[in-house]
């Protein structure tokens, strides 16, 4: 049975497979989001510094560096989804459980365990995006990716909101990362659970139907797909990193408890886990990715500076990063299958995230080293640090305008509300 008629047939059962792989990246999240809450605690027990504690997210990219996330991304479009997919919710579970382990007691197999569960969680989103792809190409692409990325963010709020607590009430905050590594386990039998009920359309599709890419492929990429690749790396580079260090910046500028630290960063998830579904639809039926990546983009340049510069209430600064966390993403993600052979999403998806992690790699250290640079005037450092992030933002802007114009010019449907816009691309490259 062809691919596209299994799916059609089956239009329904999407919606269930959407709930369901949605679920590997909301264990990712919330372990990847769960040390942020108990910073001061972990910097206090352990004996390090911001540096030392920025490594904790350097290395969750690091080894996506050395073009890792890339071969996951060639190896899922040539072995596909199961086995694939398999390999990377275990790496999450098996990199969680490493730092878990080391925790207290090893900082160096800390550092271990969070390359390997990095390794494992940039890939998984990899085959979270190929699935969703797969079964709304061409429909409700934009929801669809909105609602994946509501299921991620909640895994993150709950991390934000419960970590400290979690230390609080067991007296430790070792406790908060084996909760963190009891969901990455649940995530992993969910994922294992999508395999059973969807085995024999994934059968169907993987059985010899879908085109094998090759490594020169990859030259095929064209100009808006190497922009969106660039706003990709400033943008989340200006969020993910902040986060990292933002409930101590609270603690430390705003004298909140590292509870109300860890919910108030909670609040840029909230935001997005709310709003990234209701502009998805909007995405699918009007278009208007270029734009809204600009406007998103804008945003978060004032919100660091506010945050930074002022006094003031920084409630105000959290929700203009939260509107833009949900502003671009929902944009940018559902827009690589309208630039992309589906044969290809895999390794661009891989390629983007390759990028993506240089960022991820380089700023959650270099922010923590700037704050250290101030010595005792932390706030002076903190400043300096969301110096740091309101530079990216601009450059997210420069690259999110530049993408615009390649759009006007070449017209790759990125203004197009999605049926058409897949309907256009599909047509132009010959799928």
């Amino acid at each position: 049975m062809a691919k596209a008629s299994i799916i059609e047939e089956k239009r329904w059962f999407r919606w269930l497979i959407l709930l369901i792989i949605s679920m590997l990246m909301f264990g990712s999240y919330y372990v990847y989001d769960a040390m942020s809450p108990i910073n001061d605690y972990i910097q206090t027990e352990m004996k390090i510094d911001n540096t030392k504690f920025g490594l904790l997210a350097t290395f969750y990219s690091l080894p996506n560096l050395l073009f890792l996330v890339v071969v996951a991304g060639f190896l899922l479009d040539r072995i596909g989804v199961r086995k694939a997919g398999t390999l990377y919710a275990f790496l999450i579970l098996f990199g969680s459980l490493l730092t878990t382990i080391g925790a207290g007691r090893s900082f160096v197999l800390m550092l271990v365990g969070r390359a390997v569960f990095g390794i494992g969680s940039e890939a998984a989103i990899l085959v979270t995006n190929k699935v969703l792809a797969r079964w709304f190409k061409g429909r409700e692409l934009g929801f669809a990716f909105g609602l994946n990325i509501t299921v991620m963010r909640l895994g993150s709020i709950l991390a934000l909101n419960s970590a400290a607590q979690i230390s609080n009430t067991f007296g430790s905050w070792r406790y908060a990362l084996w909760v963190g590594t009891a969901v990455t386990l649940v995530s992993f039998l969910m994922f294992l659970v999508y395999l059973m009920i969807d085995r024999n359309v994934d059968s169907a599709i993987e059985g010899g139907n879908e085109e094998k890419i090759t490594i020169g492929d990859i030259r095929k990429l064209g100009s808006a797909f190497w922009l969106i690749s660039f706003l990709c790396v400033t943008f989340y580079s200006a969020v993910f990193p902040f986060t990292v260090h933002a409930p101590r910046f609270l603690q430390k500028k705003f004298n909140m408890s590292p509870a109300m630290g860890g919910q108030y960063t909670s609040y840029i998830m909230t935001a997005s886990m709310i709003f990234t579904p209701i502009l998805g639809l909007l995405v699918d039926k009007f278009g208007r990715r270029g734009r809204m990546m600009i406007v998103g983009s804008l945003m978060i340049i004032p919100a660091h500076l506010l945050l930074g510069l002022t006094r003031v209430h920084p409630a105000v600064g959290f929700i203009l990063l939260g509107c833009a966390f949900s502003l671009v993403p929902a944009a940018l993600w559902p827009a690589v299958p309208i630039l992309v052979r589906e044969k290809f999403l895999g390794t661009a998806y891989g390629i983007i995230g390759w990028v993506q992690n240089i960022g991820l790699t380089i700023f959650p250290f270099l922010a923590g080293w700037l704050v250290d640079q101030s010595g005792d005037d932390v706030v002076q450092g903190y400043s300096n640090m969301e110096w740091m992030f309101a530079s990216l933002s601009i450059a997210g802007l420069v690259f999110a305008i530049m993408l615009l114009v390649v759009d006007k010019r070449h017209g790759t449907g990125l203004e197009l509300p999605t049926s058409i816009a897949q309907a256009k691309a599909d047509e132009t490259m010959g799928q």
